[in-house]
């Protein structure tokens, strides 16, 4: 699988506007803000954007190390128990590469 890079080298620089500091509306929905001068802005997501957010809180959520799990698969390296199924291996690699070019 490859992707063409199109945006090698400079870049056109867009033009910059004073943003003035905003605070949190409890009556807007959806990420709507009210600015210091009274208007407001709203900010929606996109799927995939939404999707990140998902990703990114089931890892944070997820126990960073399964430490019965770690003692279980070093005993059985170190007593010589401990074996490799190539064909899962190579099942789970192709199942997320098809995951990913579905994205």
């Amino acid at each position: 699988m490859s992707n063409k890079i199109d945006t090698y080298g400079p870049q056109a620089t867009l033009p910059t506007r004073q943003v003035t500091p905003a605070k949190a509306d409890p009556a807007t929905a959806g990420g709507a803000v009210t600015s210091a001068s009274g208007g407001t802005d709203s900010l929606k997501l996109t799927d995939d954007a939404l999707r990140m957010q998902q990703v990114e809180q089931a890892v944070a959520d997820a126990p960073e190390i399964n430490e019965q799990r770690v003692s279980e698969i070093r005993q059985s390296i170190e007593d010589g128990s401990y074996q490799v199924d190539a064909q899962t291996v190579a099942a789970k690699l192709a199942r997320m590469e098809w995951e990913f070019s579905q994205s």
